[in-house]
C-alpha cells in the first residue's frame, strides 16, 4: 500500500532517482491513477515498465488528459469549428503522432502496448484543448503538469510539478527537473493540496471549465488503436521492452545508484558496434548524443581492461571531452586523464605517453589528444600500440586529411568514430582512408527525420527566401564566371585537372559575392520586422563581422532587444547567452553554429552565411533543433542569393548557388510545410540544376 512508504516532500533529479524512489513504488501500489501529462506523445511512457504488471493485477485504471500538436492555425480551426470538423482536426493530429511512434524502430513497441492499452480499457485518454484565456491557476497546472495515485485502503499520493515520465524525464541524465508530493495521511496543508489537484482533475474531466474544451477519442481514432492493437498481448510486448531496457543498463557508461539511461537509438548503435567486432563509425545528426554514446564505448573498454584514446578536433573539444567523461564516468573514481596539445605537453616528457598507453591490468587511463598533435611524427613514435588499445574520434571525418593520416600507422584494437557526416566531400582516398581504420558505417544512420520522429529534435517549419544580386554584383558575377570558362577550359588542356589554385582563387572570389549579397541585409530586416513577436528567441547568423554589424544596427532601429555573439567579442559571451535564453530577443551571431555552440533556447533562426561545404549546412541547420522547455517547433528562414543568369560552360559541380539550392531542398523535405520548396525547385530548374545530383557535392575545408 501507498502508506507503507514514507516519500519525500518533493524530489529533484540533481539529487534524487526520482524513478526508483517515488514513480515506480506509488504505480506497484496504486490502482487508479490520474494524470494530466502535456502531450499525447509522452503518454507512451506513462506506463512505468516496471511497475505496469502489478498495477493492473490490482485492477488498476489509469485516466489521462493530454492534447496532440496542433499547428496554430488548427487551434484557430477548432476555436471557431464545428464539433464534427474539430473531431476531425484532432482525429488527424492524433493518427499523425500514433503513426510517427508506431514507425520510429526505437518507439514502436512501446506505442503498440498503448494501444493495447486503451483497447483494453486499462487507460482512458481525453483530449484537452485550452485556450489562452484560460484561468491561470488552470494553465499553471497543465504545463506544470501533475497527477494523483490512489490505492485499494483509500491512500492517495499527488504530486505538481514539471518532470514527466519520458526519457529525459525520469531517466538520470535527462532535464533538471522536480516536483512536490503530497500525501493525504499528511493532513494538514497537503491534503488541501492533494485535493486541490484531484478537484483540478476532475472538473476538468467533467467538462466544467468554460474555457477547456474536451474531446473523447475520436470514432476514426479508436479505429486506428484497434487496428494496431489486434493480435498483440501487451504482457509479451512489456516483456520484449524489459529486455530492451536492461540491454540499455548494459551500456550506461555509469554503474552509479541512478545509472545513466541511454536512448534506443543509443542502445542500437552500441549493439551493432559490437556486432562489428567493436569496430565501426556512428553517423548520427546533430542533437542525436554522439558523445554519450561514445563515452558508452569508453566505459565498455575501460571494464574490459583497455587503454582509451580519445581524438578531437580542435582544444575547445579537449577541454569538453575531459569535462563530459568525467561528469558521465563519475563513479570511477581512480579514472586518469592526460590531455595533449593546446599547450598540455606533459606526454613529450620521456617515457610519459609510452607508460599511459601501456596496457594495465589495474589502472583506468585516457589519453584525450588533439588530431594534429595525435597526427605529428613525434606523438606516434611515442605511443605503444596494441590490441590494448582502443582509439576514438570526435568529428572522425577530419581525420582523411592529408597530414592526419599518418595516426593510422597506430596499431589499436577496438576503435569508434563519430560524425554526422563521416564521408568527406570531393575526397574519396580520404574517406576510404577513414573506413578502413575505423571500420564501416554502422547501419542504418540516425537522420534528422529519425531525430524528429523521436522527439530528439523538434519538428520544424522552414522558410526559403531568394534574393537577386544588384546590378553590380550581377555584372562582377558574369565577369568572374566568363574568366572561370577560360580558365577550366585552359586547367584541363594542361593537365586534366578541373581545378588549379588560380582557377579556385577565381571561384572562392565569386561565391564572395553570393555570401556578401546586399540584398541578404535587406531581406533579413524585412523578415525580423515582419514577423518578429515579443518573447521569441531569434538567431540571426551572418557571414562576417561586417554583415553582423550592419545586421545588428538596423534591426536594433526597429526598437527590438538585440544584441551580438562570436567567439572573440568583448565580454561575458556566457551571460550574452544566458541572457539570451532567459529574455529573448534577436541575437546576430557569426562562427557558433559551426564551432559548437549550443543555443537550444532559440525558436527562430535566420541564416544569412552561405557555405559550399555540406556538412556546415547539415550542422548550422540541425543545431536549431535543439529541445528546450516550452519549445515545440523551430522556425527557419533561409536567405540565399542567387545571380541572374547562369554560364552554360560553367561547372555547376563548384557552384555555391547549385550546393546551396540542392541541400536548402532537400532540408525542407522533411519540415513541417514540404510545399515551402516549390519556389527553390523552379529556381534550379530555370539554372538547369538537378538538385539531386549535387547533394553530397562539395569540397571539404583545408585544415
Amino acid at each position: 500500500m501507498l502508506h507503507d512508504y514514507e516519500f519525500l516532500s518533493s524530489y529533484n533529479k540533481l539529487d534524487n532517482d526520482v524513478a526508483q524512489e517515488f514513480y515506480i513504488p506509488c504505480m506497484s501500489n496504486a490502482f487508479r491513477y490520474d494524470r494530466i501529462s502535456g502531450y499525447f506523445g509522452s503518454t507512451i511512457y506513462i506506463i512505468a515498465w516496471d511497475a505496469l504488471k502489478e498495477f493492473v493485477s490490482h485492477g488498476g485504471k489509469m485516466r489521462v488528459i493530454c492534447s496532440p500538436y496542433l499547428s496554430d492555425e488548427d487551434m484557430l480551426a477548432i476555436e471557431e469549428g464545428r464539433s464534427a470538423a474539430n473531431d476531425t482536426l484532432i482525429s488527424e493530429a492524433l493518427k499523425k503522432e500514433t503513426e510517427e511512434l508506431l514507425n520510429s524502430p526505437s518507439l514502436s513497441k512501446p506505442a503498440r502496448l498503448l494501444a493495447c492499452l486503451i483497447a483494453a480499457g486499462i487507460i482512458e485518454l481525453k483530449i484537452a484543448i485550452i485556450t489562452e484565456n484560460c484561468a491561470p491557476d488552470v494553465r499553471k497546472l497543465y504545463h506544470d503538469k501533475a497527477g494523483v495515485f490512489s490505492d485499494l485502503a483509500g491512500d492517495r499520493v499527488a504530486f505538481r510539478g514539471s518532470f514527466n515520465e519520458t526519457f529525459k524525464g525520469l531517466s538520470s541524465d535527462g532535464n533538471i527537473e522536480s516536483a512536490d508530493v503530497f500525501q493525504s495521511w499528511d493532513g494538514g496543508k497537503d491534503l488541501e493540496r492533494l485535493k486541490a489537484i484531484e478537484k483540478c482533475f476532475h472538473d476538468i474531466w467533467e467538462e466544467r471549465y468554460s474555457n477547456i474544451s474536451l474531446y473523447s477519442l475520436p470514432s476514426e481514432f479508436k479505429s486506428l488503436i484497434s487496428k494496431e492493437s489486434s493480435g498483440y498481448s501487451w504482457e509479451e510486448l512489456l516483456e520484449e521492452i524489459q529486455v530492451k531496457r536492461r540491454s540499455g543498463e548494459k551500456w550506461s557508461p555509469s554503474k552509479k545508484r541512478s545509472p545513466i539511461t541511454l536512448k534506443p537509438h543509443q542502445v542500437d548503435a552500441l549493439e551493432r558496434w559490437e556486432e562489428q567486432g567493436y569496430h565501426g563509425i556512428y553517423q548520427g545528426c546533430t542533437g542525436c548524443g554522439k558523445t554519450i554514446i561514445a563515452i558508452s564505448a569508453i566505459r565498455k573498454m575501460l571494464d574490459m581492461k583497455k587503454t582509451v584514446m580519445v581524438l578531437v578536433p580542435a582544444k575547445e573539444l579537449l577541454y569538453h571531452w575531459e569535462k563530459e567523461i568525467r561528469r558521465v564516468i563519475a563513479d570511477m573514481t581512480d579514472l586518469q586523464i592526460l590531455l595533449c596539445g593546446d599547450g598540455n605537453n606533459a606526454w613529450r616528457k620521456a617515457s610519459t605517453l609510452n607508460d599511459w598507453t601501456s596496457p594495465s591490468d589495474t589502472l583506468h587511463k585516457i589519453v584525450i589528444a588533439i588530431m594534429d598533435t595525435a597526427s605529428s611524427e613525434e606523438y606516434i613514435g611515442k605511443v605503444y600500440g596494441g590490441e590494448h588499445l582502443f582509439v576514438v574520434a570526435d568529428e572522425v571525418h577530419r581525420m582523411g586529411s592529408n597530414r592526419r593520416r599518418n595516426f593510422f600507422s597506430i596499431a589499436s584494437g577496438a576503435r569508434f568514430g563519430v560524425s554526422a557526416t563521416p564521408e568527406r566531400y570531393g575526397d574519396s582516398e580520404g574517406t576510404h582512408a577513414i573506413l578502413s581504420y575505423f571500420g564501416d558505417i554502422l547501419k542504418p544512420p540516425y537522420t534528422l527525420a529519425d531525430a524528429i520522429r523521436d522527439k530528439v529534435l523538434t519538428p520544424y517549419f522552414y522558410h526559403p527566401q531568394s534574393v537577386s544580386l544588384t546590378v553590380d554584383e550581377q555584372e562582377e558575377w558574369d565577369n568572374l564566371s566568363r574568366e572561370i570558362s577560360k580558365r577550366y577550359a585552359i586547367s584541363q588542356g594542361k593537365n586534366g585537372s578541373s581545378v588549379d589554385n588560380y582557377l579556385q582563387m577565381l571561384m572562392i572570389t565569386r561565391a564572395r559575392i553570393i555570401k556578401k549579397a546586399k540584398g541578404k541585409i535587406k531581406k533579413a530586416i524585412e523578415i525580423v520586422e515582419k514577423n518578429y513577436k515579443d518573447g521569441e528567441k531569434w538567431l540571426v547568423y551572418c557571414e562576417d563581422k561586417d554583415q553582423l554589424n550592419k545586421v545588428y544596427t538596423e534591426i536594433s532601429q526597429l526598437g527590438i532587444d538585440t544584441y551580438v555573439y562570436y567567439s572573440d567579442m568583448p565580454g561575458d559571451t556566457n551571460a550574452t547567452l544566458s541572457y539570451f535564453a532567459t529574455n529573448g530577443g534577436v541575437l546576430v551571431s557569426i562562427k557558433c553554429l559551426d564551432e559548437g555552440v549550443d543555443i537550444p533556447a532559440t525558436t527562430h533562426a535566420l541564416v544569412l552565411a552561405s557555405s559550399k561545404n555540406p556538412r556546415e549546412f547539415i550542422q548550422r541547420r540541425g543545431r536549431i533543433l535543439r529541445l528546450y522547455e516550452n519549445k515545440h517547433f523551430s522556425t527557419l528562414y533561409d536567405v540565399i542569393a542567387v545571380p541572374n543568369t547562369a554560364s552554360v560552360l560553367e561547372d555547376k559541380s563548384l557552384s555555391i548557388v547549385a550546393a546551396e539550392l540542392s541541400r536548402a531542398i532537400e532540408f525542407g523535405k522533411s519540415a513541417e510545410n514540404p510545399a515551402c520548396i516549390t519556389d527553390l525547385q523552379l529556381i534550379a530548374l530555370h539554372f538547369g540544376i538537378n538538385y539531386e545530383e549535387f547533394l553530397d557535392g562539395g569540397v571539404e575545408d583545408e585544415e
